[in-house]
């Protein structure tokens, strides 16, 4: 590996830090503190200041389209509409089925009311949320993986899933230790359609995003996704609640409380982009490809792009793309073997989500969680959830 290389790789867990001790010591705005740390990082790593004000502002731009307008959506339908949260099982339902949707960020930002008040439940529904969508079709980063190892989604499935439930357990079981239960009581009614909708439409995407097409081609598939898109999401989920609310509530509609996590999420996005434009993440990721290594190849592969650069979705692509050529070398050159290789690629993917991903700043928004508390609960989480769901890859490989 290059010099440079090395450096820009050994700057992250100092950008990290940078980031806490701006927010918390400095009392700076998350935004603010994610650009100063761009500025300081892209410099420190070698790079032209054009690169690293271009690399940010697409990463920006790209949040604010994917992410932001959901953040504002569910937002404002709770406080519109939906003031309490969701009970603990209702939680846990409400993150398996949106992990399944088209984005696991735009997915939690829309289920902001379910954690209201109610911080365990909130960080627990988010870790769930993310380990179905990092293991299960038709979540696209588990039609990704098993895309490219060439197999099927439902030969996947029945690895991944296990996976993925042992792994929102030990999500739970870890958000437990961390925070204390609220004695607010969850109410599920039908103005949660509001939030409810726009999620089915997420998942909606999902299944037309699929090669096979299983919603079918050209003009049916293109309206599935126009429908779904975050433009039409937001409207959706901003009207239902104006309807729900039963009045007008100009007031409402004018509040800005959803702005700081808006410019955190948007700000997240540039810096997973800069980090990404060194090059450091891939890099890293070719020194876990040995075939002595045989199913922590592609789950260290994955999840060191994953840490690195913070894109879930680039993760399960770039790892699948370097590990499916080795599989013969792994032994996991059969339809059992590729599916376990797709299964540990989106467990990896999974870890460690922190303040290069826009999903970190949502889940620390919901668990109302300092900079430093989010890393302990969300990040150190989503690197027990990957551990144990290749625990259980492992456990099938074993006795299969």
């Amino acid at each position: 590996m290059s010099a440079p290389m090395l450096l820009a790789s050994l700057l992250v867990p100092m950008a990290v830090a940078a980031v806490v001790f701006l927010i918390q010591r400095l009392r700076l705005p998350a935004f603010l503190a994610l650009m100063a740390t761009v500025v300081v990082y892209g410099i420190a790593a070698d790079m032209t200041f054009q690169s690293v004000g271009k690399a940010f502002g697409q990463g920006f731009g790209t949040a604010l389209e994917q992410t932001g307008l959901l953040v504002i959506a569910g937002a404002l339908v709770a406080t519109l509409v939906l003031r309490a949260p969701l009970g603990t099982g209702t939680s846990a339902l409400a993150g398996a089925l949106t992990g399944l949707g088209a984005s696991a960020s735009a997915g939690l930002a829309l289920l902001q009311p379910a954690g209201q008040e109610a911080p365990r439940r909130a960080c627990g529904m988010a870790l769930t949320l993310l380990s179905f969508a990092a293991l299960v079709a038709p979540s696209p980063l588990a039609v990704a993986s098993a895309s490219v190892m060439k197999v099927g989604n439902s030969a996947t499935l029945m690895v991944a899933l296990p996976a993925a439930v042992l792994a929102s357990l030990l999500g739970w079981w870890h958000v437990a230790r961390q925070l204390p239960a609220s004695d607010v009581v969850g109410r599920l009614d039908w103005s949660w359609l509001a939030v409810g909708l726009p999620i089915v439409l997420l998942i909606v995407q999902s299944v037309a995003q699929m090669p096979s097409e299983p919603l079918g081609k050209g003009g049916a598939r293109e309206f599935y996704i126009g429908i779904s898109a975050p433009l039409m999401l937001t409207a959706i989920a901003i009207t239902l609640g104006v309807l729900f609310a039963r009045g007008w509530q100009p007031s409402a509609l004018a509040g800005r409380n959803w702005a700081p996590l808006l410019m955190a999420v948007a700000a997240s996005g540039g810096l997973s982009r800069v980090f990404d434009e060194t090059g450091m993440a891939e890099l890293l990721a070719e020194h876990a490809l040995h075939p002595r290594f045989g199913l922590l190849t592609p789950f260290l592969a994955a999840a060191i792009v994953k840490t690195m650069q913070g894109n879930s979705l680039t993760a399960v692509l770039t790892a699948s793309g370097m590990v499916e050529p080795m599989l013969p070398a792994l032994g996991l050159d059969s339809s059992l073997g590729r599916s376990l290789a797709a299964a540990a690629i989106g467990a990896g993917s999974m870890a460690i989500c922190h303040i290069n991903d826009p999903f970190f700043w949502i889940a620390a928004s919901l668990g109302r969680l300092s900079p430093s508390r989010a890393l302990s609960v969300v990040s150190l989480g989503s690197l027990v959830m990957a551990a144990g769901a290749l625990f259980m890859i492992a456990a099938v490989k074993q006795f299969l």
